[in-house]
């Protein structure tokens, strides 16, 4: 099964995505900050990251940059998953890293269109 973890500050974010790629069968983890993100990252070992932008302690580019930095994640498709829906945020994802991004808010045909898209079933 594919291994997925949901990095978001957002508690009911965070349950509304993790119950729809529960119900889709993937194994999901979260984290709701970027330093734990990036904790729980290396221990889980995901196939997919959905990563969010705007947190307290670590910024989700600054999360993605060391994802990407790393070897040990070189596999790793990184979803990023914002509210801001700004041009200049989504080239910026892209040129950090980033496979994918969606604006919140989103749909479950959405958020699933853009899992199965990077990682399949």
């Amino acid at each position: 099964m594919k291994r997925i973890l949901v990095v978001d500050d957002d508690r009911l974010m965070v349950d509304f995505i993790s119950e729809c790629l529960k119900r889709a069968s993937f194994v999901v983890e979260n984290a709701f900050n970027g330093t734990e993100g990036l904790a729980k990252a290396r221990s889980f070992a995901p196939d997919l990251l959905v990563l969010d932008l705007m947190m307290p302690d670590m910024h989700g580019f600054d999360v993605c940059e060391a994802l990407r930095r790393d070897p040990a994640f070189a596999g790793l498709k990184i979803l990023i998953s914002s509210g801001k829906a700004y041009e200049v945020d989504k080239k910026a994802a892209k040129r950090l890293g980033a496979d994918e991004y969606i604006t919140k808010p989103f749909t479950i045909d959405q958020l699933m269109t853009a899992v199965n898209g990077l990682i399949g079933t």
